[in-house]
């Protein structure tokens, strides 16, 4: 099946479908970054709020693309792998073209490096390593998806750039303790957590991929035991963190707390099943728990 062909609806067809493949809940957690980085840049200098808005909203819109890209460019990448595992994201799926969704996602690298340079010199710069990064992972001359721990690293460093992304679109050093702490602790919930997480429920293809994967060398218990302890420890660190360093960060180290004691009890519960959406449900906590903690974080900045 193909995108719809009519004139009047072609483009807006081909756009949602590149969304819904670029994984909505995904774009959202990262604007999310984006701008708790500047709520908490704002927090330790108010005066920061009389500088022109326009440089973040073009900030945000250089990430936007350069996120919508690294994940577009995924599912270009993994379509056989997804095929295998049963995903019913669009490329995989059948509905949206490849080689349509490339010529999108490039278009997306363009308009977000656009974006970027309009944000700054600092920006343009994080956006660059940004896309080469989300390249990076999945491009087959270096695919850094087929291993966790280089899969764990690109995240990681995905997170800070992100964090710091959008204090310097407003000129600022992104190194207050609030911030440094949160960007650490949010950067290894990404990497600890749900790098490891989101590949429960894709061991068939990635086994079929040849990708070795914790799920796939150590075995789904064991990941399972490893998740739970990461989510553990990156809450407690948080929680501790912001008792002795940013005690204005207590309320969104705590829902990392809850939320990881909540995902480490539903993983370590979960057991092998041939059912992907049970595979997946520590991933949906992970993802559950960081929307909430940044809102969380977002609303006490604005109350």
């Amino acid at each position: 099946m193909t995108a719809p062909s009519g004139p009047k609806y072609r483009i807006p067809s081909i756009l949602r479908l590149c969304i819904e493949e670029s994984r909505p809940a995904v774009l959202i957690a990262f604007q999310l970054r984006y701008f708790a980085g500047i709520a908490l840049a704002l927090a330790v200098d108010p005066g920061l709020g009389a500088r022109p808005v326009l440089q973040a909203v073009f900030g945000s819109l250089a990430w936007f693309g350069a996120i919508f890209y690294t994940y577009l460019y995924n599912g270009c990448m993994d379509y056989h792998e997804d095929q295998v595992n049963g995903s019913a994201r669009p490329i995989a799926s059948g509905r949206l073209p490849r080689h349509t969704a490339l010529l999108v996602a490039r278009g997306a690298a363009v308009a977000s490096l656009i974006s970027a340079a309009c944000a700054g010199f600092g920006p343009l710069l994080l956006c660059t390593a940004m896309l080469l990064l989300g390249h990076a992972y999945s491009a087959p001359r270096t695919v850094w998806k087929n291993s966790t721990p280089a899969a764990m690293g690109v995240v990681f460093l995905s997170g800070l750039l992100t964090y710091a992304a959008g204090p310097l679109a407003l000129g600022v050093s992104p190194s207050s303790p609030a911030l440094f702490l949160t960007a650490l602790a949010m950067s290894l919930w990404m990497a600890l957590v749900g790098a490891v997480a989101k590949d429960f429920s894709d061991i068939e293809g990635d086994t079929a991929a040849g990708r070795r994967t914790w799920a796939v060398t150590l075995g789904e218990r064991r990941t399972r035991v490893l998740v739970a302890a990461g989510a553990v420890a990156v809450g407690t660190f948080f929680t501790a963190g912001a008792l002795r360093w940013a005690p204005e960060q207590l309320p969104t180290a705590c829902v990392v707390l809850v939320g990881g004691l909540t995902l480490a009890a539903v993983t370590l519960a979960g057991h092998a099943t041939d059912d992907r959406h049970l595979r997946r449900r520590p991933y949906r906590f992970f993802m559950v728990t960081q929307h909430c903690a940044h809102l969380a974080l977002l609303g006490q900045a604005v109350a």
